[in-house]
């Protein structure tokens, strides 16, 4: 087995970008992809992992390569021990392919798999929910790779690789001297498919929304909501979701959002330490209730343990929580809850609330 490293010539504002478009610590990214004789595990070899990863704010290649037939495990034993820095594991399409190969290839050789309780990231998954916005033929890395303007040196394709493999064994065999040649191509095409793969997480601005400085107006009991996104590729679509339309254009994100006008409750969980007041039609908390009168007081049940508020509410997708501030619904069993906006006060949207929220709605 013959271990290269490299460090990678990008362009330091384009690393910039990758890093940005990360939903993990950039240190903690492993970025990988395999190369393979064949797509059976079981009838095929491992002759190369190559990993991606930021090392002193730049990045670096690690690559291993199997130069005979037997350095499977090898290569196997010296990826899961450099990877056991890496809390990510990020890759392009490598859910359906690299990962669940590289898992039997651990389990046949009965060594433990870097995989089991890490976060993977695939990028095309993420990404291909979009596809209608980039208007290519498909979503291949090297068709992605184009749209980022990433231009390969490698002209092979994985398939290609496998003859190249095969003749390399054959030169180095003999010792013919285009041995190294053949080498230096396969890795080469390693090289390209994980720079390519780090170009590609800028795509994931489209599925991962990180505010920079948003702004929103009310509008005829509509929300809109607007902010610059450091987009790659300047794209154009509008999308509905839970009843809220969202668009890009070229390199802002909108959003419309109709809001409700009307009376709303907020429902406490803990009925148990409530009253309910009937003439008011409200719940206070026990260590307040005790001072009113019992005859004007009752104990709280799951369906009355509530405060209500009437007035405009800002409308939140299914299953989202914003637990820093009260959520009010229409019935205690409604789906959708709602927060409260005051009139003459600021929407009470942080950046970080906001960012979820739009994140719900790209997921």
């Amino acid at each position: 087995m013959k271990r290269i490293e490299t460090k990678l010539d990008i362009d330091t504002s384009l690393q910039k970008n990758i890093l940005a478009c990360l939903p993990c610590p950039a240190d903690k990214a492993c970025f990988f992809d395999i190369e393979t004789t064949g797509l059976s595990p079981q009838i095929s070899s491992l002759y190369l992992i190559g990993a991606a990863y930021v090392k002193d704010d730049s990045f670096y290649l690690t690559q291993w390569f199997a130069d005979d037939y037997i350095s499977e495990k090898e290569i196997l034993s010296s990826f899961a021990e450099f990877s056991s820095a890496f809390c990510t594991f990020v890759h392009y399409n490598g859910a359906t392919f690299d990962v669940p190969y590289l898992e039997k290839k651990y389990i046949s050789h009965k060594l433990f798999s870097p995989f089991g309780g890490r976060e993977s990231l695939d990028i095309y998954r993420l990404v291909k929910k979009k596809k209608n916005l980039f208007k290519t033929p498909d979503m291949k890395l090297q068709t992605m790779e184009k749209l980022l303007c990433f231009q390969r040196n490698d002209q092979f394709t994985g398939k290609d690789c496998i003859e190249l493999y095969t003749e390399f064994m054959q030169k180095k065999f003999f010792r013919d001297e285009k041995a190294e040649l053949l080498k230096n191509n396969l890795l080469l095409h390693n090289h390209d498919d994980l720079v390519g793969t780090l170009f590609c997480t800028q795509l994931l601005t489209y599925s991962v929304y990180t505010p920079v400085s948003p702004v929103w107006r009310k509008e005829n009991e509509i929300l809109h909501i607007q902010d610059s996104a450091a987009l790659p590729y300047p794209v154009s679509g509008r999308y509905e979701k839970d009843g809220v339309f969202f668009s890009f254009h070229e390199h802002q994100i909108a959003l419309q959002i109709p809001l409700y006008k009307g009376t709303l409750y907020h429902f406490f969980k803990d009925y148990k330490n409530y009253f309910y007041l009937p003439e008011e039609d409200m719940a206070v908390h026990k260590s307040v209730g005790t001072y009113v009168d019992a005859a004007h007081r009752e104990k709280a049940t799951a369906s009355n343990c509530y405060v209500k508020k009437t007035g405009t509410f800002f409308p939140l997708p299914k299953k989202f929580s914003a637990p820093e501030l009260p959520h009010f619904k229409k019935t205690r069993r409604d789906s959708v809850s709602y927060l409260y906006i005051e009139d003459e006060k600021p929407i009470p949207l942080t950046k970080k609330i906001l960012a979820d929220y739009i994140n719900r709605l790209l997921s």
